[in-house]
């Protein structure tokens, strides 16, 4: 049978938690990549005292987020937490609807509702310090959006029910 290892190393992400606990979970080793599954409320505790060694691991390792397991509801979970760190998979329950689940369908939605979005720049370049983003620095606004809202009937007038989604009509409705 022929080895291939360097094919090998392509394909095999290795899963668990090393002994030593999160800090040690966490390392970053320069040959070695890692997959490290975090349920949402070990996220939130490591998210207190590791978000920068959570942002640095995500770099280079695949980081996967579960509900807890007690969520029996079909409710959801936020999953800006998780993003914010540069987690890459974050697992949903479909059936529980709100704004998480929104929240998800906005993200996946910049790019055609794929199931993949490219991780943003400022989660995987370092600072001229080897510092990483910090998700609770208060930063500068860049940009500020104004929002005029017109209300009305009759938008069934004027747009075809799949003018600006192919799979349903427009949802005119603004909290």
């Amino acid at each position: 049978m022929l080895q291939c290892p360097v094919y090998k190393s392509l394909i095999a992400i290795h899963a668990g938690k090393p002994k030593g606990g999160l800090t040690e979970a966490l390392k970053v080793e320069k040959d070695k990549v890692r997959r490290l599954s975090l349920a949402e409320q070990e996220l939130e505790r490591a998210v207190e005292r590791h978000q920068q060694q959570i942002i640095r691991f995500t770099q280079k390792n695949i980081l996967r987020i579960y509900p807890k397991g007690t969520r029996f509801t079909s409710s959801n979970y936020k999953p800006l937490i998780g993003w914010l760190h540069g987690a890459q998979m974050i697992a949903f329950n479909m059936q529980g609807y709100g704004r998480a689940l929104w929240l998800m369908h906005g993200m996946f939605r910049a790019n055609g509702g794929c199931g993949y979005v490219k991780k943003p720049d400022f989660l995987m370049e370092n600072g001229p310090n080897n510092e990483v983003f910090d998700p609770k620095a208060k930063l500068p606004v860049k940009k500020t959006l104004k929002v005029k809202v017109n209300m009305g009937d009759g938008w069934h007038l004027d747009f075809k029910q799949t003018h600006f989604d192919a799979y349903s009509p427009p949802d005119f409705y603004t909290r």
